[in-house]
């Protein structure tokens, strides 16, 4: 008999501890995309946007430039210094042969790890010359090229510039349509988060708790 009641006094408190050790369980949260507004961000040149996409063109608004007209806002390119000066560049940062072109830009507060993608696609008209897309981030430049999702990882936390554009090369004749859509920013490294199971082990484990105290209780008054 003593023997049994020992047995279950210490299933008892095992179970209470470890519900305990249940409450302290804690799980990462899921990875968190943040939607970028193309909308909001800042334009130069032949740019239409809308908050979930937008298209850049170097193709002048009177369609001189092309046998059809590719212009999306009536705005003609910029010349590629004020384009650079746009994108906080220096002079010849998008390449000593470009003539003009269109940009956007954001400046955007990231934490290191973070990550900024969307999803592009770049077409050309000009037969004589290599357009170019590209982004920007901060004094980098990264070319796109033809249909590709894009991805970058900020390696430090801080405040960059980023911009995204399409540049007219050698001459200014034959245009290029650069498409942006899905644009987002994604923290890749969540904070912790309690577990759900941490309300249930504490309630569990004070529902225990007030079990083994009235036995307790009941056994004093039986003395």
């Amino acid at each position: 008999m003593l023997i049994a009641t020992f047995i279950k006094r210490r299933m008892k408190k095992a179970m209470v501890f470890s519900f305990l050790g249940l409450s302290s369980f804690t799980i990462a949260s899921p990875s968190f995309a943040a939607s970028l507004d193309l909308s909001s961000w800042d334009k130069s040149g032949d740019v239409f946007a809308v908050p979930s996409q937008a298209t850049l063109t170097n193709a002048f608004s009177d369609g001189s430039d092309d046998a059809d007209n590719y212009n999306v806002s009536s705005n003609d390119p910029t010349y590629i210094n004020s384009l650079e000066t746009f994108l906080g560049l220096n002079s010849g940062d998008l390449g000593l042969d470009a003539t003009e072109g269109s940009a956007i830009k954001k400046a955007l507060n990231v934490l290191a790890g973070d990550v900024i993608n969307f999803d592009y696609s770049f077409l050309t008209y000009d037969t004589f010359s290599s357009d170019r897309a590209f982004v920007t981030i901060s004094n980098s430049v990264i070319p796109l090229t033809g249909t590709s999702p894009f991805s970058y990882t900020f390696a430090t936390s801080g405040i960059y510039n980023i911009g995204i554009g399409v540049i007219d090369v050698d001459d200014t004749f034959g245009s290029s349509i650069l498409s942006l859509t899905n644009a987002s920013v994604t923290n890749a490294n969540p904070q912790p988060v309690p577990e759900p199971l941490t309300t249930l082990g504490s309630i569990l484990a004070g529902g225990f708790g007030a079990m083994l105290k009235r036995k307790h209780l009941k056994k004093v008054q039986s003395n």
